[in-house]
Order: C-alpha cells, then structure tokens, then sequence
C-alpha cells in the first residue's frame, strides 16, 4: 500500500551515474515517487522504473520551473519534496515521516536542509536550508527558468475552508503578494555534490546555466535575482570580474527583506577579496555585517579582509564575534527597513567554529602568542576533529615553540586519546606513556601525516616502524619521507622492493613517485636500475637513460662535460626532456638532497647551454626553489653571485632585500626592494616591505633625536604614532611566509649540512 503522507518529486536528465545513489537513499519504498524525464538519451529512465517510480516523459522547454510543475498536480500525498537527482540522503528520513504528521495545518511548507559540497573534504561545504517540503494542492507551483522559486498562486477551496475554521490570520493571495507564513526547519539533511569542480568541468552545467539565466534577464532586465544568479555562474565560468559586477549591480538593486540578499553579500564579499580588492570588500562588509550581526561567514570574511589590511588586532576581534554568531542553520529574526524578517542564513561549515578559530590561532602565532594559539588550535578539533588546517597549525606553532618532535608526536597523540572518550578540556598537554597506541587506527595514521607535514619525517617514520598501520601509509609516501630523512639506502630498498616490472598495477608510476626513485638511485651513487627503467614512460624512458649516463659522468669526470656530445644535444632541444630535469631538480630541493640537486642543476644549466642568458636565469630559479623550501642563505648566496653576472629580476630582488631585513640591515633592504620597485612597480610585497623600511629608519632617527632632547613631547608623539603605523605596515602579509618545514631548512648555511629532524 502506498505511503500516503509523503511523495518524490523530481526532474531528470541523464542522470544514470546519479539517480541510483539518489533512490537508494530513499528507503521506504512505499513512497510515491514521480520522475520527469526530460528527454534522457542514457538509461535514467529504465533505472527509475526500477525503483517503482512513475515516469512521466516531457520534452525539455529550458524552463525548470515548467518541468518541475508537471508533476504536482498528480500527487495524491499530503507532502510533497522536491529533489534532485545529484542530492541524496544524509540522515533524517525516518525522523521526517514521524515528524510530519504532528505539523499544524496552518504550516504549509517547510525547511531541509542541505549541505552543498564543494570540494573533497568533509568542511568543504556550505549549508543552506531551502523549502523543498510543502503540502499538494495548496496553490503552490515553481516560477523561473532556472533557479526556480516556489510561488502560491492560492489555496484550493478545502484549503479556504480550513483556513476560516482555524481562524487563521495568515491571508494567502496571489504571486504578487507577499504570504507570510512559518517555514519551520524539518529534520531531513541531503547531501548535494553535483557543483563540485570535477562535476561542472564534466557536465557543463554553467554554461547551460548562463544561457537560461540571459533569456530570463532579457525578459526581465536588470532583476535582481537573476543578477545574482549570473554572478555565481560567471564565478563558476572563471569569469571573476563579470562576477563582480553582476553582484555589484543586484546588491544595488535588491531590496533589503529579500531572502537571498545575505548570502548575495556573502557571494560578493568572498569574490572581491578572493580577487585582492580588499578595500571594496572592507567597505561593504564594514556595513553589512551590522545589519546581519548573526551571519558568521560576514565576520569571517571581514576578519580576513583587515588582516589583509594589516589590521590584525581588529581582525581578531572579527574572528572573534564569528565564534559568537549562532550556528548558520539557526533561524535568526532580523529588524530590516523597519519589519522582523526571518532569516536563515547560507553558511560555510566551520564559519562560526573551527575555521574561525583557527583564523584566530594563526593570528596569535604570528604575534608571537604560542600558547594562546595552541589553544585556540585546539578549540578548531574540539569543534571538527578531522579538520586538517588546525592539525598543521598545532604542529607548526608546537614546533615554533621548540617542542622536539616527539613531544609534538606525544601532543597529538594525547589530542586523538582525549577525542575517543569525547573529553574537552582547555589543556592542549599530556602526561601519556611512551606508547603510540590509540584505539582508533585512523587516528594514528593521521597523526604521522600532520608530523610529516611538519617536517618531522624521523620521527614519523619511527611511529611507522612500531605499530602495523604502516600498510595503512602509502609505500611512496614512506619513500618521500626517507629521502626527505636522509635515509636514502632504505629508500631505495623500499623502491626496488615495491616498484618492478612484475607489481603490474604498479608499472605507470605518478611522476614524483618515480622521481623520488631515480634520487634514491642517484643519492647512493648507483646508476638507474632495470627496474626503474621498465616503469618510466616511453616518451621519457629515453631522458632518464640519458640523464643517468651524463650526471655519472658529470660526477665522475667534471671536465668531459665542457664540450657538447650528441647525447647533450639530443636533450637540449627535447621539451619533455627540459620538462624532466626541470622537475626532478625540484624534487631534490623538496627532499633536502642539496648536493644532488646541485649537480642535476648543472646538468640541466649544460643540456640548455647554447640558449643566451639561460645560465643566470636557470641560477634565479634555483635560488628561488631554494628560497621557497627555507635554504635562505643558501639562496641568498646564489643571488648575490647573479646580481654580479647580471641584473636580478624584481622577485630575486626581494628575496635578497627580505633576507637583509631579516638580520636588520634595512637601508641595504630599502634599495633592495626600490630596486624591485623600479622593474615590477605593482609588487605588493615590495612596497610593503619598502614602507616597513622607511619606517624603521624613521623611528631610528626619531631615538637619536630623543636622546639629544629627552623632554621634548613633539619627539615622543610622533615616535608613538609612527610605531603604531609600523605595526599596522609590518602586519600586512608582505613577507614570504615559512611554516615548520621551510624553519628546519632556514639553519641550513650549506648544501652538505644535515637538513631535517632538527628538534626544538
């Protein structure tokens, strides 16, 4: 018998991949369940059937709204909810049926919601809470193209009859009124991931989008909702600033109780400072968060906007008032223009917790809070265990404060321990045995990853060697993290043992796999084995051979290499060739195996050699792979020794004047960056880093000054206010920035120093 409480409504287009996860969640089949195909060419139909769906065939008008009508006059439920084929079930479905029949009939529809997933990993979504549940034959029906909006054309005659016997205040008129009623939020969650980044690159979803969303536009010019529609779409096309403008003219023109607006400010926020306009996104959020004072990503998109501005004691206090905020989902009553509307606002997981928090502990490690910031890193797991961004800042801000690596492994241990018996505490530290057990394995697993993120390659290599999940970790990864350890004999071991002609599946090798192997190979002085060799691409196979046999020779006999053999030649004009050694000498830098990237940079300096001005340039970009992994002095040396070769570019130019400003020397720093000024004068950093400069001489000359005239106010007002503007200069994300990794490798003077596993 069918259940006549609650029926699926849905509209499909070849979705054969989709609609099976979709009906599947769905567990009740005494559910009606109605499917409009709109003209599939796969089996989407078939598979329906199924599952017991009626199927009702239309041809597509390029009007969701349309189609999405043709089905409700057929429902013979009380409820009808609407899905899509990429949504399914989450949880809440069985909550729902016994929910539904305690709604007061004067609710005629009612909330989900949805979490929309972006990206791969479990925050990256963003929770709405549409109406997607509202009883049959009450008036309502879809309008739009796209997007489309449920509208009331007005109740059906039993409708009016219950309507006056409940003397019900509500009056229900037609579209062009307002019907205000509750919308209260049921307890049915979907999941929806058909905008993710692989699904729209797939299906060409905006493209399609635009097109209907022009054709309504040209219907009705200038509306504002589907000004904001075409902004998201051109966000999803990649075409940021036609984004911004079709949001900057729909916040123009929407009014301010309508429903979407909130998230258009969001929309429009997130895009300008995710295009660097930071004083457009300062200038709007500095109102519009006073009218939405619960809405958290508001807060946090503030917050990061000041920080961008350098103002990082108000960017905090932003952060702050985020973790303030009620939770995205939570109904919030707003006085707009006079009249409580009820807002629900759209919200990033995590904008009112963990992401907030952790914005706040970085900010705390960057003023040189450790404690504090270790804290506020573990508010961030307390609030989402799995959240990656707050392990890394543990670790970092545990190794920033001279923990040794053990003692980080033993905190996020502890972390992991606390978590399984859902304890929350303030401490972030542990009394704990020198035991790595915890009771859940992925845990453990987690916990080697963020130390190895760390740089703590020893130490989680030693966590492996004592417990079995070593199965668990990929075997390249244990071979990336040998090299990177220094241990290169078992590296290679592990290589030879896993990667061979005969572990088939194994053949077609990632390229940084097969990398790390070849300077496993290279690091012991041995020569490309068979079996490296049988699992390289053909189109590459004849590099390595090559590549092998001349950096044996330039090892071996340096001065044989002085004239170009055939063998050079060949490499010199082969682009995959080029493309080869131009990686595996990152590959060296990332490993710290400095002395062999050396070489194979000057292998690569050699195979290029005839090209004017190559030799200088490929220096620039091997300091600049050294500067970028923490090899700062080992980089500023090389650039140094190019500057008296010939000119640096503007980049090479900061990095020296950055490496000056680091040891204090700020007028060699100050013509660095003007001198990086002078060939690039848009470099942010180096303005930045020019002013802070400035600045610094300035107060400098204002002490001498005051020591000549102790008493003089003036002296001291203007060493005051110039202080205050030096913290707000030096604030500004200017300086490149180095986590635990690039600060083990910042001890390194030279290229046979021993470059990872330093502790404290």
């Amino acid at each position: 018998m069918k259940n006549r409480l609650l029926g699926i409504h849905m509209i499909v287009q070849n979705e054969e991949h989709h609609l099976p996860r979709c009906l599947d969640s769905l567990k009740h089949h005494g559910m009606e369940c109605f499917i409009t195909d709109t003209g599939s060419t796969d089996r989407t139909p078939e598979i329906a059937k199924t599952y017991g769906a009626t199927v009702l065939h239309a041809d597509w008008q390029d009007d969701f709204g349309h189609a999405r009508n043709i089905s409700l006059p057929l429902a013979s439920t009380e409820w009808v909810l609407c899905l899509d084929a990429d949504e399914y079930v989450a949880h809440g479905l069985d909550e729902l049926l016994n929910y539904l029949p305690k709604v007061h009939k004067s609710i005629s529809r009612l909330r989900i919601t949805i979490e929309n997933r972006y990206g791969e990993g479990v925050e990256e979504r963003v929770i709405s809470q549409p109406v997607r549940l509202f009883r049959a034959h009450q008036g309502y029906r879809y309008a739009g193209r796209i997007h489309e909006q449920l509208v009331r054309l007005g109740p059906c005659r039993l409708a009016q009859d219950e309507v006056a016997d409940m003397n019900k205040s509500e009056s229900s008129t037609d579209e062009e009124r307002v019907v205000i009623e509750a919308e209260p939020l049921a307890p049915l969650c979907l999941i929806h991931d058909g905008y993710l980044a692989s699904t729209i690159a797939k299906e060409h979803k905006p493209r399609r989008n635009l097109r209907l969303i022009e054709r309504e536009l040209a219907d009705e010019p200038a509306q504002p909702f589907h000004l904001y529609n075409l902004g998201v779409t051109y966000c999803q096309l990649g075409q940021i600033e036609q984004a911004i403008e079709a949001f900057r003219e729909s916040v123009h023109r929407t009014e301010l109780p309508a429903p979407y607006r909130p998230t258009l400010v969001r929309d429009y926020a997130k895009t300008l400072a995710g295009s660097e306009r930071y004083d457009e996104a300062h200038a709007i959020l500095a109102v519009e968060r006073q009218r939405y004072p619960s809405y958290a990503d508001l807060h946090l998109l503030y917050g990061e906007t000041l920080e961008q501005q350098g103002l990082e004691e108000r960017a905090y206090q932003s952060y702050a008032r985020a973790t303030d905020c009620r939770k995205g989902t939570d109904r919030v009553e707003q006085i707009v223009g006079g009249s409580t509307v009820d807002v629900s606002y759209v919200m990033e997981a995590g904008s009112d917790s963990y992401r907030a928090y952790t914005a706040m502990a970085r900010l705390a490690q960057k003023r040189g809070f450790l404690h504090e910031s270790a804290h506020l890193y573990g508010l961030a797991l307390d609030s989402m265990f799995t959240y990656i961004p707050a392990w890394a800042g543990l670790a970092d801000v545990l190794q920033q404060s001279g923990e040794t690596d053990e003692n980080i492994a033993e905190t996020l241990l502890a972390r992991c321990r606390r978590n399984e018996k859902s304890g929350h505490g303030d401490s972030i530290r542990g009394e704990m045995p020198h035991s790595y057990a915890v009771k859940n394995e992925d845990h453990l697993v987690q916990v080697i990853y963020v130390l190895a993120g760390c740089g703590a390659y020893e130490q989680a290599l030693k966590m492996l060697d004592t417990d079995a999940c070593t199965a668990r970790i990929h075997v390249a990864d244990q071979i990336h993290w040998m090299m990177c350890a220094n241990k290169a004999s078992e590296a290679l071991q592990l290589a030879e043992e896993h990667w061979n002609v005969d572990d088939v599946h194994e053949v077609n090798l990632p390229v940084e796999h097969r990398m790390d192997w070849a300077l496993a190979c290279w690091a012991n002085g041995l020569r490309l084995s068979k079996a490296f060799l049988a699992t390289a691409l053909p189109q590459e196979k004849n590099v390595w051979k090559v590549m092998d046999r001349l950096l044996d020779q330039l090892t071996k006999e340096p001065r044989s290499m002085e004239s170009a053999s055939p063998e050079q030649k060949l490499m010199q004009w082969g682009p995959q060739a080029e493309m080869v050694a131009e990686k595996v000498v990152e590959q060296a830098v990332k490993t710290g195996q400095l002395t062999l990237a050396e070489q194979l940079h000057e292998l690569r300096a050699l195979m290029m050699r005839d090209h004017w001005g190559t030799a200088v340039t490929l220096r620039r970009e091997f300091a600049g792979l050294l500067y970028r992994q923490g090899y700062t002095m080992v980089a500023a040396n090389i650039l140094i020794q190019c500057m008296t070769e010939s000119e640096l570019d503007a980049e090479g130019l900061f990095w020296l004047g950055e490496t000056l400003y680091a040891k204090g020397h700020n007028d060699q720093a100050l013509s660095l960056f003007e001198q990086a000024l002078e060939r690039e004068p848009d470099m942010r950093q180096a303005r930045a880093g020019a002013a802070v400069c400035y600045m610094r001489m300035a107060l400098e000359a204002i002490r001498q000054e005051g020591g000549r005239f102790p008493s003089s106010e003036s002296l001291l007002a203007q060493h005051t206010a110039l202080e205050q503007r030096l913290r707000t200069t030096e604030s500004i994300p200017w300086r490149t920035l180095f986590q635990a990794k690039e600060r083990r490798n910042q001890l390194a003077s030279g290229t046979n120093f021993p470059m990872h596993d330093r502790e404290g």
